[in-house]
């Protein structure tokens, strides 16, 4: 079985206006994760905690879960920020809040 990194983080998403999500999105949300010390884009299914449904301009807690980023379990930390991106444009914010163990 593949380890992959599984993290508890706080997800800002940025408002319509301000280039983001111009429609709710759901639990099981995949979306691009960019960390600050690399280029890579790495994809990441989201689990929203305490809702179903998230609108443009909300702050959520989630699990997420990197596909197929191993070679990452070993450079994120508590406190790492990243980018959430939709086809290389920024609509949100993160910060890893807890990293469970593989």
């Amino acid at each position: 079985m593949k380890k992959r990194p599984h993290f508890k983080a706080t997800l800002t998403y940025l408002a319509t206006e301000d280039g983001g999500i111009v429609t709710p999105v759901s639990s099981g949300f995949r979306t691009i994760i960019r960390f600050p010390y690399d280029t890579k884009e790495l994809i990441a299914n989201q689990t929203f905690l305490e809702t179903e449904l998230v609108f443009p301009g909300d702050t959520v807690i989630a699990d997420l879960i990197l596909l197929d980023a191993k070679e990452t379990l070993e450079k994120i930390y508590t406190g790492l920020d990243f980018d959430l991106l939709i086809n290389s444009n920024t609509i949100g914010t993160g910060v890893i809040t807890h990293i469970y163990p593989s």
